[in-house]
């Protein structure tokens, strides 16, 4: 009786505090009960009961239907605002939907780039909330009826609001990275890969750029669902997936001609989890090492259902479940059932090394990432492209497809709305760079509803001004600031710690963890002993002033070294009890450095398909570059 009203309570104040939420919704729309047993407030959604709406650039407050030619995933549909219509589902009249209508004519206009005059043989729609609706965390669900026939690619997904879909200038470089680390010690990204255009390694000015100073940025997605529905219906299948950079070295990857499996040599990333009637994506994951990939070369986790024969002829929900931090998670859902998920644990260190006779050990290593914490838009369409079969699979039998939206719905445990947190700002550096994301979006978010960020949003971004003041310092010669971003930022210091040698290292180590050092407070000896030490050292000036600690460069060797071992998901050996996080840090680097011949024959069978492309080392200035250098596209649709 108690749970029963504490979820009435919960639904009576999610109707009167949510100004994105449709009036409309049913009272059993408005809480819903997540995987992780608690329940979740609606704080968007969008039930589509109006006919009379149109989607066209400044028509409707949450959505923008965009009028641009899809040049991404060699697209061949121009998307036009009339394509999107609210209507009464012909199989189901009880049902009012969003209509996406796929048509077979064509249509010339511009490009996301802005190129004039782009002919495409096809018609259809995509609908955003960009800079318009966006949230951090939480679940999302469609519910939906997807267009019949081989060719079609509708999606339900989510893209960070730094980045726009199909927009490639605003993507490169940014999508889909999910990390916030300057370390470049046995990092080794493809070599079409472009460099993080708002890296950790970096300063900005917050008030002048919209940025924090060395944290890294990107354009995240996460895909609720991209199906594939066959010519006969039958044998259609469905995946939810998450795009992510920098992806893991290829010695993790599938062999040869191999797609990733739930288990054996297929299995890559660690933790994932799989439902009774999941399994992997065994189509895609990513495009293969060293390929052409000017936009982005990411690791695609997908899981999906398959074998489905009536995607459509009836309604089903596609939910997923987002939370952050390192406890987070994410998971899909299919009609109720868990089709597939990762924890956190999974965006952990990835690293492998080996040994030729009395040479040096080689490493090579993906540093850890993070689940994305980056404001999240909305998007829904249908393409055609690289997806079931693309063209050439239209058999002429399915014109007009119709994608058959009934609803859209956000659910949060803690409320965190806007697409301009504290911590990860987008507005300032969309304003300066505004070329880049096509005709702004109207009318904007602030204009229709009052952002809402939690108590922990503006924490962390006095924590990430904190450690932009330190690094500022420790760059200028301030080498105590080590001490302290040793124990309040132990990712940030690793990397720096791993140049300075051991002394230094061990002095920062000893700092006290509840005494941290201040201007007001009396000197602490470990403090003065780690700045004497850090300045004795011959690297101590020269990475202090590198632009940007350029030269981050990997330094170690495998002195003593007899054995092999892959380090994955962040840890290889359980850390003693009582260790510390730097500890732990310095114990692993140890490891890496220390890894011997035992592996070299696995090693060899599974790099000889991708040699070592050399040390990756960000050059200086090289996310300046102007996106429009690359031409191709990859994100999402």
């Amino acid at each position: 009786m108690l749970a029963a009203l504490q979820v009435a309570g919960a639904s009576a104040a999610a109707t009167a505090d949510c100004c994105w939420c449709d009036p409309t919704t049913p009272d059993d729309g408005k809480t819903t009960v997540g995987t992780d047993d608690l329940t979740y407030s609606l704080i968007f959604s969008d039930e589509f009961g109006d006919s009379k709406r149109g989607f066209a650039n400044g028509d409707d407050s949450k959505w923008t239907a965009l009028n641009i030619g899809d040049t991404s995933n060699k697209g061949m549909a121009f998307y036009l605002p009339e394509q999107a219509t609210v209507v009464t589902d012909p199989l189901f009249p009880d049902v009012s939907s969003l209509r996406i209508l796929t048509s077979n004519s064509s249509h010339t206009g511009d490009s996301p780039t802005g190129e004039k005059g782009i002919f495409m043989p096809f018609k259809s729609a995509m609908l955003q909330t960009w800079n318009k609706f966006c949230f951090t965390g939480g679940i999302l669900e469609y519910r939906a009826r997807m267009p019949e026939g081989g060719g079609y690619w509708p999606a339900l997904w989510a893209f960070g609001n730094l980045g726009r879909a199909v927009y490639q200038d605003s993507n490169t470089g940014l999508w889909p990275w999910s990390y916030d680390q300057c370390d470049s010690r046995g990092f080794n990204l493809p070599p079409t890969d472009p460099p993080q255009r708002i890296s950790a390694c970096d300063d900005h000015d917050l008030e002048k750029e919209g940025l924090h100073g060395f944290q890294g940025r990107g354009a995240t997605e996460l895909d609720v669902l991209e199906g594939a529905v066959t010519n006969t219906g039958l044998h259609s299948y469905a995946v939810g997936s998450l795009q992510l950079s920098p992806g893991i070295p290829p010695y993790f990857r599938p062999p040869l001609f191999g797609f990733p499996t739930k288990s054996g040599p297929g299995s890559w990333y660690s933790g994932l989890m799989f439902g009774p009637d999941g399994s992997p994506n065994n189509g895609w994951y990513g495009p293969p090492w060293g390929g052409d990939c000017p936009t982005g070369c990411p690791d695609a986790l997908s899981g999906g259902v398959t074998e489905i024969s009536d995607f459509g002829t009836r309604y089903w929900t596609y939910r997923m479940e987002w939370k952050l931090g390192p406890e987070g998670f994410l998971k899909w859902i299919y009609d109720g059932e868990f089709v597939w998920g990762m924890p956190a644990a999974a965006f952990g260190e990835y690293s492998v090394c080996s040994t030729k006779g009395d040479e040096a050990a080689d490493c090579v290593r993906t540093p850890a990432r993070q689940i994305p914490e980056e404001p999240m838009s909305l998007v829904m369409n249908t393409a055609i492209g690289t997806w079931n079969g693309g063209a050439s699979a239209l058999d002429g039998k399915h014109w007009p497809a119709s994608f058959y939206v009934d609803y859209v719905r956000v659910w949060q445990s803690e409320e965190n709305v806007g697409c301009d947190p504290p911590n990860y700002p987008t507005a300032k550096y969309i304003d300066l760079h505004s070329s880049w994301y096509g005709e702004p979006a109207m009318p904007p978010g602030s204009e229709t509803c009052p952002a809402k960020y939690p108590a922990s949003a503006h924490a962390h971004a006095a924590a990430l001004t904190e450690r932009s003041e330190l690094l500022r310092a420790y760059k200028k010669g301030d080498a105590a600031a080590l001490a302290t971003l040793t124990q309040k930022f132990p990712d940030a210091a690793a990397p720096l710690l791993a140049r300075v040698g051991p002394e230094a290292a061990a002095a920062a180590a000893s700092v006290p963890k509840a005494t941290a050092p201040s201007a007001a407070a009396a000197p602490d000896p470990a403090v003065a002993r780690l700045a004497s030490v850090s300045k004795a050292s011959p690297t101590f000036t020269t990475l202090a002033s590198a632009p940007g600690f350029q030269n981050l460069a990997v330094a170690g060797s495998a002195a003593g070294a007899s054995t092999a071992r892959p380090v994955v998901g962040g840890s290889s050996e359980p850390s003693a009890a009582g260790a510390s996080p730097l500890s732990s840090v310095l114990g692993a680097a140890l490891l890496l450095a220390g890894v011997a011949i035992g592996a070299v024959a696995v090693a060899a069978q599974r790099w000889r398909r991708a040699p070592f492309q050399g040390i990756y080392e960000r050059a200086t200035g090289a996310h300046e570059l102007s996106p429009t250098e690359y031409t191709e596209y990859q994100p999402g649709q």
